[in-house]
This record gives C-alpha cells, structure tokens and sequence, in this order.
C-alpha cells in the first residue's frame, strides 16, 4: 500500500489507484470530525498545539479574551449609541407633536375649526400609534431573544466518529 511522507497509508480513491497485488484487500477509510462552539478549543487540543508550538494555547487564551473584550467594547458602544438616539428621538417627537397640536389649537382660535379637529385628531393618533407599536415591537424582540437564549442553553456539543467502507 503506498505510504505519504509521514509513513501513512494513502487510502486509494478508486480500486483503479489500488496497486494489482493489493486488490484482493478489503480497504476501510475513517474520518473522525470533532466539532466545538466558541474561540476557545477543547483542552486536549490546547495540549496538542502545545506539543507543537510551546505557548500556543497560553496565545489562544490571550486571543479568545481579547476578542471578548472587544465585542463587549463594541456591544456596549451599541447599546449607549441607541439610547442615545431613542432618547433624542423622543424629546424631537415630543417637540412636533406639541407645535402640532398649537398648530391645531391656532386653527381652532382662528375660526378653522374642522381644520383644527382634524389636525389635533391626527397627532393624537400618531402619538398613541406610536405607542401601541413601539409596545408590540418590544413585546417581539423580548420573545425572540427568550427562544435565542433557549436554543442556546439546549445546545450539546458535538463530536462523531464516522466510519466509511
């Protein structure tokens, strides 16, 4: 059976790659596939790349933490980013909705007061609209980062061993 540089055996692809005095064996080929979630390997494959390059898993550690600390950096610039931007486009809505309704109140003194009715009813439905959705949003968004979490608590890792003939 023919043999790589590291003195494996080389599994032929096809019985035409098999030499004439190896046909007559039976060939199994395995693939073993270990599967892990997250930056930082298993323990005994940290041990394995410290077998190969001293320090290495001491530097995978490093690198995984620095990541870490990098998501969380940028995780929370997210977060105060979008409070801020809620919390200005709260006081810039409240602001149109209060000259609306003077706006409203100006047409009603002035004699307009259908024009006055209709514009008062109008910003009085977009701020309770704005509510009821922004509520429903809420409602969804927290509904779905529960079934997140869930899928996440219920995941096994996973490791197989696959045998092909």
């Amino acid at each position: 059976m023919p043999e790589n540089e590291h003195g494996n055996s080389i599994v032929p692809h096809s019985s035409a790659d098999i030499p004439k005095k190896d046909r007559g064996e039976i060939v199994h080929q395995y693939e073993r596939t270990m599967v892990y979630g997250g930056p930082i390997p298993p323990a005994s494959m940290l041990r394995e790349y410290n077998e190969v390059l001293p320090g290495a898993a001491e530097r995978i550690l490093h690198m995984a933490e620095q990541q870490s600390e990098h998501r969380i950096f940028l995780e929370k610039t997210v977060i105060v980013g979008d409070s801020k931007r809620a919390e200005e486009g709260l006081w810039i809505g409240a602001v149109i909705a209060f000259v609306v309704l003077a706006g409203s109140i100006a047409c009603i003194l002035m004699g307009h007061d259908w024009a006055g009715a209709a514009l008062g009813a109008i910003d009085i439905t977009s701020i309770v609209y704005v509510f009821i959705h922004t509520d429903k949003s809420r409602k969804i968004e927290r509904a779905e980062k529960a079934e997140s979490m869930k899928r996440i608590s219920t995941a096994q890792p996973q490791s197989k061993q696959v045998s092909k003939e």
